[in-house]
């Protein structure tokens, strides 16, 4: 279920099912994603260096549930995240709303128990421009009010989280602009003027050379598609889910799923863009 790909010698990705964890080796290492609590445990079954920093990209489950098992194994690892997750993570509803979720996905996926208690502690509130290592932050919302990227300058390699999309490995993009659809269109356009050798998604699929730019184009192209389609009121909420729920993402809790498809049209119906 691992596949390690060395991208750069720098730059290690470590497949681990659904979750792409970005290992960026410099003076200090950098784990670019935390992923769920047992893609985490199998990372490390796997990891051949201690890690200095983690950085968790935004506040959903399957970003969050892996934070423990990090602190579990490497006592001194910093966890980085936005001062929103670090805000999320304080609240028992909300960890405990990941710790199911991130049970079932664990369960459905990978065959695996979630954890019996999810601790998620962050060490470093990040921002726009703070730095992880060589890793410089860059605020990039839109999936969520919270969403982070990391940007290699030496490399030109960025990595993106969720903000341009879930790749589904069968072909398509599924837009996810969750939070705020100006926002989201925004964060792929200043991804896009990077021009990143490198391009890392959480999920599924990473770009290199010419492929980051095609993907960044697509991304923005079935962003502005499915826009339209709902603003005009031509898409149904049964064919909403059936985008969003499906492939890998039938693996996730079909009422997070649900209720997150629904957005979709409601952030649609709060924007004033025209395209």
């Amino acid at each position: 279920m691992i596949d390690v790909i060395e991208l750069t010698k720098s730059i290690t990705l470590y497949k681990v099912g659904l979750v792409n964890y970005y290992v960026v080796k410099g003076e200090e290492v950098v784990i670019f994603e935390a992923g769920l609590s047992c893609s985490a445990e199998k990372l490390l079954e796997e990891l051949d260096v201690e890690p200095d920093y983690v950085i968790v990209p935004h506040g959903h489950f399957d970003h969050v549930g892996g934070v423990a098992i990090f602190k579990e194994v490497y006592p001194d690892v910093k966890i980085a995240a936005h001062p929103v997750v670090a805000e999320l993570a304080g609240k028992e509803k909300v960890v405990n709303s990941w710790k199911a979720d991130d049970a079932e996905l664990c369960k459905n996926y990978y065959k695996k128990e979630g954890m019996d208690k999810l601790n998620v502690s962050i060490d470093l509130e990040v921002t726009e421009g703070s730095q992880v290592g060589e890793l410089e932050i860059m605020e990039t919302p839109g999936h969520s009010k919270d969403c982070i990227s990391a940007y290699l300058r030496r490399e030109n390699a960025v990595f993106v989280n969720d903000s341009l999309g879930f790749a589904f490995s069968s072909g398509g993009i599924l837009p996810m602009f969750f939070y705020n659809f100006e926002d989201y269109v925004k964060s792929i356009k200043r991804v896009q003027g990077l021009k990143p050798y490198i391009l890392g998604l959480s999920h599924n699929i990473y770009f290199t050379g010419k492929a980051c730019d095609d993907f960044i184009s697509e991304s923005l192209s079935e962003t502005i598609q499915l826009y339209n389609r709902l603003k005009r009121g031509d898409i149904s909420d049964e064919e909403i889910i059936s985008l969003v729920f499906r492939d890998e993402i039938k693996y996730y809790p079909e009422m997070t799923m649900k209720a997150t498809a629904k957005l979709l049209r409601k952030r649609v119906m709060e924007s004033a863009m025209e395209f």
